[in-house]
């Protein structure tokens, strides 16, 4: 189980979606935290590799969480649709 770090920046764009869209990022988190690691386990987060060591998980059909693998934990850095996932990836 690798701890989550979350960023100021996704704290902010989190609080903007209404409570049931952050009721499925928390449980998307969660799954996260604890399978991450053990492909099989987190099937169903549709976990890829965009680029380097910066990671998404879809939450639904029109949210992405950006994250970093980092050694001691896992720091996520935005959420959005995925024209801004894109726009961000492109200054990163």
């Amino acid at each position: 189980m690798k701890p989550l770090e979350l960023s100021e920046s996704f704290r902010h764009g989190v609080r903007a979606y209404p409570k049931e869209t952050r009721r499925k990022i928390g449980a998307a988190l969660q799954q996260l935290e604890r399978d991450f690691g053990h492909p099989h386990a987190h099937r169903g987060l549709g976990i890829r590799r965009v680029t380097g060591n910066y990671f998404e998980i879809r939450v639904g059909l029109d949210i992405r969480l950006i994250f970093q693998n980092r050694p001691e934990s896992l720091l996520f850095l935005t959420a959005g649709s995925h024209d801004e996932i894109q726009k961000f990836l492109r200054g990163v």
